[in-house]
């Protein structure tokens, strides 16, 4: 595939100029994060998913059998088993403010099927479909409690929203004359903003957007639709970002989307990498994601982490206080308004592990120069 110059209108340049400071920071003195580990009982691997602004985290864990569980964990780090209604895999994504959980569960032999929880009754759930014969994934849930994902065959995936009054309904594909086009949500925002992506094989992908209550997949922009691209998440104010083409180069760069579909990479974002994806952004404009992704076109684990932060990119596991039981970091993939960050990397033995980085903040004391001395 030869290199590819994107198109500039005036939204890409005023994001270009918002961008243009970051760099890649060579990190000197004190760290910037705290590290701790999640856990669970008897686990053999963990791997979160999402954080909330009340530090509970959501992912799964597989047991010494390798069964996966959707798990949710407390602030303090208890963890409790989400319910299953069955003996299979189940795996929560996304848990919003008010402590709702959605995610799904397979048995390998139905269609998957898509949950949702309560972090006040973790062991009872609710079936976000009535049909037994489709499958339904969702992938995220706004505070207002709308969930939204894909369902359907896992080749002819289409766009959906739920919610308790509603029940799930079908938003459709982009432009369904296409032969095997599959859509699908991604995250929705408060405001009913949902970003997500359309794609006909797995190097043909392009952002898209919507509203909640307008039953449409609706193509990001022109720029969206010319080059591969994919929102992965959309913040508070309606920013979205994820991953798309390189102006440079052939490969898939962390991006962020302006309103129109217009797209910048966020400068350095790879680290030393190729290519790489952004996953998640809060409400202060903070980003993380990851770095060294290979061939795929989604945000995935890579062979690096990193976060956008104070105008400059950091690879994160330069910048915590101690690396624990990790050889490295493979990508950042929630971040809540405080800037706790929760991501996954790998340990000595090669496991997937998940780790918690809570921002650390300058003493005040200090601010003015006070070294303690007496007046």
């Amino acid at each position: 595939m030869s290199a590819l110059r994107q198109p500039r209108n005036a939204s890409a340049t005023v994001l270009a100029i918002a961008l243009t400071a970051a760099s890649l920071a060579t990190h000197a003195g004190a760290p910037l994060y705290h590290l701790s580990v999640l856990s669970a009982p008897n686990a053999s691997s963990i791997q979160a998913q999402d954080i909330n602004d009340a530090g509970q985290i959501v992912g799964q864990y597989k047991d010494q059998d390798f069964n996966s569980h959707a798990a949710l964990w407390d602030a303090d780090g208890s963890v409790h088993t989400l319910g299953a209604p069955g003996q299979g895999d189940s795996v929560a994504y996304a848990i919003n403010n008010q402590g709702q959980i959605v995610g799904w569960f397979q048995d390998f032999v139905n269609p998957v099927v898509g949950l949702l929880w309560s972090a006040s009754t973790p062991d009872q759930f609710v079936n976000l479909s009535s049909d037994p014969t489709v499958s339904v994934i969702p992938e995220d849930i706004s505070d207002t409690g709308v969930v939204v994902g894909g369902f359907g065959l896992p080749a002819k995936s289409r766009a959906f929203v739920w919610t308790s009054a509603t029940g799930l309904v079908d938003y459709g594909l982009e432009d369904p004359t296409m032969e095997d086009q599959q859509a699908r949500w991604a995250s929705i925002n408060a405001s009913g903003k949902i970003v997500g992506s359309w794609n006909q094989h797995s190097s043909n992908i392009h952002a898209t957007v919507g509203q909640v209550g307008t039953a449409v997949v609706l193509p990001m922009g022109d720029m969206t639709e010319a080059f591969p691209t994919s929102a992965i998440a959309v913040n508070a104010s309606g920013v979205a970002v994820g991953l798309g083409l390189a102006t440079d180069t052939a490969y898939l760069v962390p991006v962020v989307f302006a309103n129109d579909g217009t797209f910048t990479a966020i400068p350095s974002a790879t680290l030393d990498q190729t290519n790489g994806c952004a996953a998640a952004i809060n409400a202060s404009g903070v980003m993380v994601g990851s770095a060294g992704i290979g061939t795929a076109s989604g945000c995935v684990p890579g062979l690096k982490a990193w976060v956008y932060r104070d105008g400059a990119v950091y690879d994160l596991f330069d910048v915590v206080d101690d690396p624990g039981v990790f050889t490295s970091f493979q990508i950042g993939l929630s971040i809540n308004t405080s800037g706790v960050i929760v991501g996954t990397g790998r340990t000595a033995d090669n496991s997937i592990a998940t780790f918690v980085l809570t921002p650390i903040q300058a003493d005040a004391i200090f601010a003015d120069g006070f070294d303690g001395a007496s007046p």
